[in-house]
């Protein structure tokens, strides 16, 4: 008996430690491991509790084993139940599950204590309630095989129920025996049961794995040997391919440029055997066009073969639409050229420490502003795109043409090493352009000023280079008709002075820096003292004067004239006011007017309330105006003058004869004053020149106008400009121009003719 128990019970646990290898194989099935230690218990608690139970219950061996057994049997039913529970996906907690065990364990020793017979029949019921419990949970909702197993757990329970009823100290052979094939039977089940749960869970796992990239839109190809072993419909759909068998090699979808890549990433991955390295570059399809991949290799085994597993996102889109902004980035839209970035970007390259010399042209299109006013922007565009194209077409290959600005254009020219080089490639770049461009039925003939700059001797870097190009290119401007001009070195010492002054001028302006000097004028024949005209003085501290010549173009360029003329005008009609106060007898003061000033629409009526706030009579102030200024807005001047002429102002025509409409806007302005230029005075007393004079005279006096002769410097031509018919005077035969103080001295002499 004691030896076929012990077979049953080695059968059991060896069952037992089976389940327990199968949990090994499958660690993500918990209930495996549960089962397995179920039936080790089991089969541990039956040996010392039966099999090798002593024959005298009352010896301590005996109770020791009884203690032993009793602790395995519970145990083992407790991982029983922990077993079916999770197989069944039910809430299970050692936790709380512990105690309950615990107590049951201590309720049947302690009813080992009073009576054994006891002791068993409640070991046999908790057996029996927990093995039925068990098939509980496998029955409900369980599939044919779950059921079967549900029943070895029922019959089971039917064999701990039978153990005290056939025999007191449940010895019965029949108990056993019965035990013995439901334990094995239970134990194959649930083996069974275990492994076919595994199987599925595993084939659930793979169609789930399948599907991601069978259904990715992220290509997976296995390379083995150098030959596509597997690619999902992505990696198919990226290539062209219907089939991974059409795919043959991995070496033609690569192209030429990343074959070497590709060939050093392989083998470097299956040297190390891990990792991973990403990449990207073109790939070729089945027809041949070329698709833009981002991808990630890696070490792969490959039905026990070293392989790659490549990973791939077609990113052909992305990269077109890169390419795209890149290119919109660095070129011109309008003529397709590279442009203001791309230029600065080659000039960089081609500006590094011993790069060969070469020669940067800037080209600008004269009075293009004009063709777009005229003509309309659209044949502005048509005409850059044309010179655009021609340039293009006539310049060889290793020029770099970009366009800077509106009409701008800029040229690296290489191989120029000298000055002479440098002008012949800007007369060349003239000749090209000297030819009409034919512009919507249109011939439209440009002029352009280009300046050269040479690199390295105008400049050591790209910035400096095109500065320089850019100063001779102003200077080629001020030239007449298209020109060509080389950069020298004094053009940037000029150009600093310029802006030295432009950004001085504001603080200038708000510091009260400038003052007035009076140029006297003087009545024809008396000699006698008639008016002043207004001269504006710069004395910077700290550097002395600077010359109208140098700050009155950077206030008109800089718009600032605006500001400064308003002071002018402020200052003579406030020593006006202090003359007028000392009681003098004061004459008319004439104050130049920019076409700035006169732009702005209520300048007539601000300049009244100007005199009128001061108390000045308007008839004491003159303003002077040249021809530029009539002819700019003449729609905006004229109402302005007549407003001032009206309000009794006098209005003085600036020097007349340098302008060639001059004549017909005598009769056109409300003027009371005609200024005749120096340059029609230095001349005098040539017979033509006093033709002249005279001619204009007599014009003046049928309009009724006073005739002012400016430039008079020696006695000869004072005489002269009398005898013709000039009405007034101004020079430094006369008088030069005067501080307020002798302005002030000559209005309170006894005589007004100078000394």
């Amino acid at each position: 008996m004691t030896g076929s128990l012990l077979i049953s019970t080695s059968l059991i646990a060896m069952l037992g430690a089976a389940l327990l290898v199968l949990a090994r194989l499958e660690p993500g099935h918990p209930h495996i491991t549960d089962w397995g230690w179920s039936h080790v218990l089991l089969a541990l608690g039956l040996a010392l509790g039966v099999a090798l139970a002593p024959p005298h219950l009352d010896l301590p061996l005996y109770k020791a084993q009884a203690t032993v057994a009793t602790a395995s049997i519970i145990s083992s039913l407790a991982l029983q139940l922990a077993g079916s529970a999770r197989y069944r996906g039910l809430a299970w907690h050692w936790r709380l599950a512990a105690p309950v065990f615990g107590l049951l364990l201590v309720l049947i020793l302690g009813l080992a204590l009073v009576q054994q017979r006891y002791a068993i029949v409640a070991a046999a019921a908790v057996l029996t309630l927990g093995s039925w419990l068990a098939a509980w949970w496998l029955w409900r909702g369980g599939a044919r095989s779950e059921r079967f197993v549900a029943g070895c757990f029922a019959a089971s329970g039917l064999v701990h129920l039978s153990g005290p009823v056939l025999d007191p100290l449940a010895r019965s052979g029949i108990t056993h025996a019965m035990g013995t094939y439901v334990q094995v039977a239970l134990a194959m089940a649930l083996i069974l049961l275990s492994v076919r749960r595994a199987h599925r869970e595993t084939q659930r796992v793979n169609l789930r794995l399948r599907q991601l990239y069978e259904q990715s839109m992220q290509g997976l190809l296995v390379v083995c040997e150098r030959q596509v072993v597997y690619a999902n419909p992505a990696a198919l759909a990226m290539f062209g391919f219907d089939r991974v068998a059409d795919i043959g090699s991995v070496g033609p979808l690569i192209a030429s440029s990343e074959l070497d890549a590709a060939r050093s990433r392989y083998e470097q991955l299956l040297r190390d055997r891990h990792g991973h390295i990403s990449w990207e570059g073109e790939r070729h399809r089945r027809d041949g066009s070329v698709v833009y991949v981002r991808g990630t290799s890696s070490y792969f085994e490959w039905e026990g073969q070293p392989a790659l597993l490549v990973l791939m996102l077609d990113d052909t889109e992305r990269q077109r639409a890169t390419e795209a902004l890149r290119r919109q980035a660095l070129h011109d839209e309008l003529t397709d050229l590279p442009n203001r970035h791309a230029a600065l970007a080659r000039l960089a390259d081609a500006t590094a420490p011993g790069s060969p010399g070469f020669a940067l042209l800037s080209a600008d299109v004269d009075r293009f502003q004009l063709v777009n006013e005229s003509l309309g922007h659209a044949t502005g565009d048509a005409l850059l795109q044309a010179i655009a194209a021609r340039l293009r077409a006539a310049l060889p290959p290793e020029v770099m043409l970009a366009r800077l600005g509106e009409d701008q254009f800029l040229l690296l020219q290489p191989g120029v090493l000298d000055d002479a080089a440098a002008l012949l490639a800007g007369q060349r770049l003239l000749a090209q352009l000297n030819a009409p461009f034919s512009v919507g039925h249109r011939a439209l003939y440009v002029h352009v000023s280009v300046g050269v700059a040479r690199y390295p001797a105008h400049g050591a870097d790209g910035t400096a280079l095109l500065s320089a190009a850019e100063l001779a290119m102003h200077q080629a401007k001020q030239q007449a008709g298209a020109a060509a001009v080389v950069f020298q070195p004094g053009m940037a010492a000029g150009s600093g002075g310029l802006l030295e002054i432009e950004q001085a001028l504001a603080a200038a302006i708000d510091n009260g820096e400038f003052q007035l000097d009076y140029q006297p004028k003087f009545a024809a024949g008396t000699r006698r003292l008639a008016g002043f005209e207004a001269l504006v003085r710069w004395q910077r501290p700290g550097q002395g004067r600077v010359s109208p010549a140098d700050f009155i173009p950077a206030a008109e360029r800089t718009g600032q004239i605006v500001a400064l003329g308003a002071l002018i005008l402020r200052e003579a009609v406030q020593q006006l006011r202090g003359w007028q106060q000392q009681g003098l007898a004061c004459v008319p003061v004439a104050v130049n007017v920019s076409p700035l000033q006169l732009q702005d629409l209520g300048f007539a009526d601000w300049l009244l309330a100007l005199v009128q706030a001061h108390g000045v009579p308007p008839g004491l102030l003159e303003v002077e105006i040249t021809e530029t200024a009539a002819m700019a807005h003449m729609e905006r001047v004229l109402p302005q003058l007549a407003r001032l002429r009206a309000a009794g102002m006098g209005v003085a025509f600036d020097d007349f004869g340098t302008g060639q409409s001059s004549l017909t806007l005598l009769r056109r302005l409300p003027i009371t004053t005609l200024k005749l230029d120096r340059s029609m005075v230095e001349p005098l007393p040539e017979p033509s020149a006093g033709a002249v004079v005279r001619a204009a005279c007599v014009i003046a006096e049928a309009l009724g106008l006073t005739v002012v002769a400016e430039g008079v410097e020696t006695e000869v031509q004072a005489a002269e400009v009398e005898r013709l018919g000039c009405t007034h005077l101004q020079g430094w035969l006369l008088s030069r121009p005067l501080r307020a103080d002798a302005a002030t001295q000559l209005l309170s002499a006894p005589s007004d003719r100078p000394s």
